[in-house]
Formats: structure tokens, sequence, C-alpha cells
């Protein structure tokens, strides 16, 4: 189950020079071999083959490598969700400078959005616009079509015409529709670009010296430097697998826009949860509020929107930007060519940082790795490194039938 056929898994130790994203192998001998396996394993399954992968146990110890030829801790890659938080970091960033408040009503911006009335800034990050995920119904054409430019109305006009869900203000639903209105939003505001803004106010101050944001969505063409983005085509949202695993030659990342499109490595990622989630974006309050948590299973109401039952505080929550799994805050994210995972614990010091290049398996899938890995460090998690095997197991992607 572990064998990847015609895949040399090779710790390389070439690195991107002055930029820490470099290989590391500072753990014990068992916990990077035990990792090997889970990773070659997430490849097989996922149809992937390449993939980069970090884990870290506070200061004291790391293992981040490339798997595939030529992948390197330096090799980039479209962070997709897992690197959606960056645009609620902007927006902390913008608060502390005077320039936005978490109470302005986004439509005072944008004038001539409809159905956004009565929407915040801060509930774009904390996910209760009512705003409904702008992917429904696109995921199919994002795959089969991945060189499209989509423009950003059209992305925020495929949101808006399935909102608003029940209850906006006090219900939380992920939605990436939230972070495209608090791009264009934030744009809009500062009379700034995008792809300026991150730079001068997350990247630099992360430390993420090798991610961009594109500072044009007309480009397609893979980066150089770049994981090599495959998929399998999609009919009915479900993955063709007859047809083969496509090689992605060049990619929009307009379908993703302030949703993921942010280029970046697994170390990048992991410099940016740190500061995320210690408080250093924004002013005083910024950490008390990115760690402020509510479930992600909505309660029912009566008609005054009070809930009827005690809230879910065992399952999944939502923050400010990020989720919470056990002890785990970070986010998954897929787009076509890419799946990615970035979870840390801050009390443990553990971040586990995941990418693989065949998108077919989902974010879950992503994110079922980190749990795996993050479970083979021996960090005390309510489940264990075979749970989350089985569960690979069972998002596994075009795999061929068992033999008898």
């Amino acid at each position: 189950m572990l064998a990847v056929v015609g895949l040399t898994l090779t710790a390389c130790t070439s690195s991107s020079s002055g930029t820490g994203n470099s290989d590391q192998n500072t753990v014990a001998p068992e916990l990077a071999t035990a990792i090997d396996e889970a990773v070659a394993n997430a490849l097989s399954l996922s149809g992937s083959t390449e993939a980069v992968v970090g884990v870290w146990q506070g200061d004291d110890a790391a293992y981040v490598r490339g798997y595939g030829e030529g992948v390197t801790a330096g090799t980039t890659f479209r962070g997709a969700q897992a690197s959606q938080p960056v645009m609620c970091a902007l927006l902390l960033e913008l608060v502390d400078q005077g320039q936005i408040k978490l109470g302005r009503q986004v439509s005072k911006d944008l004038p001539r959005q409809a159905g956004i009335a009565d929407i915040t800034y801060g509930q774009l990050c904390d996910q209760t616009s009512g705003l409904a995920d702008f992917k429904g119904g696109f995921t199919e054409r994002f795959t089969n079509n991945p060189s499209r430019l989509w423009p950003e109305q059209e992305l925020i006009a495929n949101g808006l015409a399935r909102s608003p869900l029940p209850w906006p203000g006090k219900n939380v639903y992920l939605s990436d529709t939230n972070a495209v209105v608090l791009d264009r939003a934030i744009r809009l505001n500062s009379r700034g670009e995008t792809y300026e803004l991150l730079e001068a106010n997350v990247f630099q101050k992360a430390g993420m010296s090798a991610s961009s944001y594109p500072d044009s969505f007309s480009e397609t063409e893979i980066p150089s430097g770049s994981m090599h983005p495959l998929t399998y085509p999609l009919a009915g949202d479900a993955a063709v697998c007859e047809a083969g695993v496509t090689e992605i030659a060049e990619l929009s990342p307009s379908m993703m826009r302030g949703a993921g499109a942010t280029l970046t490595t697994v170390t990048d990622l992991k410099d940016f949860y740190t500061t995320y989630l210690a408080g250093g974006f924004g002013g005083e309050g910024s950490k008390e509020l990115v760690a402020s948590f509510q479930p992600a299973k909505n309660p029912e109401r009566d008609e005054a929107g009070e809930p009827t039952s005690e809230p879910d505080t065992a399952g999944n929550q939502v923050g400010f930007g990020i989720e919470q799994v056990g002890p785990l805050l970070g986010r998954s994210g897929a787009m076509p060519g890419s799946i990615t995972a970035a979870y840390a614990d801050p009390a443990s010091g553990l971040t586990v940082v995941v990418a693989m290049n065949n998108s077919s398996a989902g974010a879950g899938f992503a994110g079922a790795l980190a749990f795996q890995l993050s479970a083979l460090t021996g960090v005390e998690l309510p489940w264990s490194a075979e749970d989350q095997a089985a569960r690979l197991a069972e998002m596994a992607v075009c795999q061929p039938a068992a033999e008898g």
C-alpha cells in the first residue's frame, strides 16, 4: 500500500537561496520514516506525483522536504484556502493603521454592489456574513478549463445568487466569497493593489520571502519552481478515472483570487500561521480576536434568532479566517493542481503544512494527511494516525479494484 509506482522519493538538499525555505531533518529517525511512509501512501491514494511537507515541533525539531523529482522544501504552489487567512491578516493591519474599522459596512466601499447591505468587514473574516460560496456549480468548470479568466464580479455574483444563507450575522459558513469580497473592498477602500498591500503588510512582516500574490490575473503560465499541477477531468463533479490524469499546462489563479491565489511554500505558510496566531498582525487584542471561535455546526434558532439548543463545543469551530479541529488551528484547501493544508497547535508548538500536486482528492484529503502527520509526532489529539489513514483510504480517487 505504501509503494508509489514510478515515483522516486528523494530528500533533495537544494533550497531557495536566502529564503529559509530549505530542507530540514532534525527529528528522530523513526518519525522521519513514519512521515515518509505516510506521504508515500497519500501520494498513491491521491494520484499525486509530487508533494512538499513540513512538520515542526517548536524550535527544536523539524522535518521539511519535497517528494518527487526535483521537488524541495523551496518548491512553490498555490496555497488555495490554506493561504486565505492572509487577507484577514491584511485587514487587521489596515484596521490598526486606522484605514478601516471591523464594524464598517462593506457597502460603503462597494456602493454599487447589491446584496451586501448590512455586511461588515469583520463578518467577512469571522464567516458570519451569510454569503454563500461562489464555487457552487463552478468546480467542474474550474477543473476542466483551468486557464479561463474569471472576472472578480462573476465569482461574487455566483455567491450572491445563493445568498443570504440563514441568519446572517449569527450563523457561520465557511465561504470563499467572503475573501473575494474582502479583497475587492480593501482594494477600493485603500486605492491600492492587493499584491502590493499583501507584500508590504503581511508577507514581509511574517518573513514570507518566497510568497507572492498575482499582479495580473491574465497570466496563466505555471510559475517557475512550482509543483507540476495534475488533476483528473470531472463529470458531474466526479473524477473521470478512465480519462487518466491530466497535467495542467496553464492555470488561471483568477478562479480563487483573494480566496487562495497566493503562491507560497510550506515554510512560508508555517511562518505566517506562527505570526497570525500569536497576534502579530493588527494591534492589541488581535490575538484574542483570531482565537475567538464558534461551532461550525449552527444551532436551531427561534424566530428571534436565539439558539434553541446548546452549542456543539465538541465539533469543529470557525474563527477569524481559520477553523479549529481538536487543538489544531488552520485551513485546508484545494484548487485545480494542488491540495493544501496548514495547521498549528500554539500550545505544543506543533505546525504541519502539506501540499500535493493532484487536486482530485480534495481539500479534506490534504487535511487528513496533516492530521495523520500531527498524530505521528505524539501530540495529544482526539484521533490517531490510524484513524486518519483510514480516512485517506476512504477519500482515495481512481484506485484500481482490489484483486479477488
